[in-house]
């Protein structure tokens, strides 16, 4: 298949509405267009069940590639070392690692998955979702290669010698942009841009080689946003 257009989401992040508004100006075409997910679906925002219904019902859809973010490895962290489901606040154990997610916006998660009664059904499912999601992928289209990830990698190492840290946690080249010296395209989430000092619009940096998608989009001035990374076309939410 010939790619029409290569398109990438930035964070969502349980922004329900702002998704919904950035996708439906996309009109999304499998058989022409590859769209790619960078991860942190959940946590921060208030409307994660509709997000996660959304991607769920989508997860084999042709053409569409989720990643794995840090958030969703919080989730799976926590979620895993809760024995009691999620019937109820008290229904749930605070362990180490549900203490470390729920102040990183896993609170907003958890309590819409208890009020919505969905949890029982949603949480397993989720959760298979989650282990099968990839790190990263490549992507190579009109003779350029294009890198996926959720936070950060090393433009001098091949994919398969990542540290799994670096891909879901760390920051130095949104922060450190001039070190990306490869010729491949650095497509990365994680970081919003406006704390970077940026505008909340997806940045193209060193002449296209690092492209930085995260739009803050839990905060006031945030967005969700999609870029094409073939002709620079922005689709964000109102």
């Amino acid at each position: 298949m010939k790619i029409e257009r290569l398109l990438v989401f930035g964070d969502i992040h349980g922004k329900w509405d702002k998704f919904l508004s950035a996708y439906e100006k996309v009109h999304f075409n499998p058989a022409r267009d590859m769209m790619i997910f960078l991860g942190d679906y959940l946590d921060r925002g208030k409307d994660p069940v509709p997000v996660m219904e959304w991607v769920l019902g989508h997860a084999h859809e042709d053409n569409m590639v989720f990643l794995k973010g840090n958030h969703e490895d919080m989730f799976y962290r926590a979620m895993k070392q809760c024995r009691d489901g999620l019937g109820s606040w008290d229904d749930v154990e605070l362990t180490c690692e549900l203490i470390s997610w729920l102040p990183n916006g896993g609170n907003a998660t958890l309590k819409q998955l208890i009020a919505s009664g969905k949890g029982e059904d949603l949480l397993p499912a989720w959760l298979k979702f989650i282990e099968k999601l990839p790190l990263y992928t490549e992507v190579q289209t009109e003779g350029k290669t294009y890198w996926f990830m959720h936070a950060d990698c090393s433009p001098e190492l091949p994919l398969t010698e990542q540290s799994e840290e670096k891909l879901l946690w760390h920051r130095h080249l949104a922060t450190h942009p001039w070190d990306q010296t490869g010729e491949q395209t650095i497509v990365l989430g994680h970081t919003p841009v406006q704390s970077i000092g940026y505008e909340p619009v997806p940045q193209i940096l060193e002449e296209g080689r690092l492209v930085l998608m995260d739009t803050g989009s839990f905060l006031p001035t945030g967005r969700v946003s999609c870029l094409d990374l073939l002709t620079g076309m922005v689709y964000q939410s109102d």
